[in-house]
């Protein structure tokens, strides 16, 4: 006898609700707080099976496995991994390392943005001496010898602006300088770009550790700055590798003529000796 579409789909639903360890997409949807879209495109990406499809309705039915499994992806993408990095995540045990150190950069990121938003509460420099870890980036740079702080950033704008006409700007790192310790108006103007990039004003930084303040206030107070980390250095016995490097969190585009609203990242960088490497 036949039977219509509609009374199949009617019985086909009803068969699997007997089961009621399943869940409709609908429900997946609200229960998550995600959209249908989105669950149906993390299945086109192939982050996500359904535990049951029939293949002529297109009726997805998910277990709580599938439930925890969206959860997790959508942890992934709020620490802000693509869906691409999330696929190798998954697959690809290889690339482990490329996700880690992502996500170092993200926590790095946090890092900073907490010590943004606690020095704008607080409304002053805090000055508390922080170990952090600077990540890897590639940066489009030029150098500067003998500059005051007048052409430093006046030539760290336009070197921002010669990255932009030829590279593709890093929006996840911040462009600083970088000067030596023993010399402070020598050094880099550093605009990250991204990590393709190639050219002879081209330098890939690595990550490193390192002793940082984040300072509230003037360009002109760095030099101070600068002296406090190495006075901190040597009273913990810890070794520079021999530069500063200022990044810059909110500046002039931001706050104008305001100098004391400045905030940077003031980073002095510092080799770690393993305990292999002091016997």
């Amino acid at each position: 006898m036949y039977e219509s579409r509609d009374f199949l789909s009617f019985r086909e639903v009803f068969m699997e609700r007997k089961n009621e360890s399943l869940f409709q997409i609908g429900e997946v949807a609200k229960a998550l707080g995600v959209s249908r879209r989105m669950i149906l495109n993390y299945e086109e990406q192939g982050l996500l099976t359904p535990d049951r499809k029939n293949p002529d309705s297109g009726f997805r039915y998910y277990s709580a496995d599938n439930m925890v499994h969206i959860r997790l992806i959508r942890a992934l993408q709020n620490l802000g991994l693509s869906l691409g990095e999330i696929k190798e995540y998954f697959g690809n045990s290889d690339t482990l390392g490329e996700q880690i150190d992502r996500l170092v950069l993200l926590r790095n990121q946090l890092d900073q943005y907490i010590a943004q938003l606690r020095l704008r509460q607080a409304k002053a420099s805090q000055n508390d001496i922080k170990t952090a870890t600077l990540p890897a980036f590639t940066g489009f740079c030029r150098e500067f010898k003998n500059a005051n702080l007048a052409q430093k950033t006046d030539c760290l704008r336009k070197t921002y602006i010669e990255a932009v006409k030829n590279y593709k700007i890093d929006t996840e790192n911040k462009m600083c300088t970088q000067c030596f310790a023993d010399d402070e108006n020598s050094g880099l103007y550093i605009i990250p770009v991204e990590k393709q990039s190639r050219g002879e004003n081209i330098k890939v930084f690595h990550q490193t550790q390192c002793i940082c303040i984040y300072y509230r206030g003037a360009y002109e107070d760095f030099p101070k700055i600068h002296r406090r980390l190495l006075d901190y250095a040597k009273e913990k016995g810890m070794t520079p590798h021999g530069y500063f490097r200022n990044i810059y969190m909110e500046g002039p585009p931001t706050h104008g003529e305001d100098k004391q609203s400045y905030i940077t990242q003031i980073a002095l960088p510092i080799k770690f000796i393993s305990p292999a490497e002091e016997k």
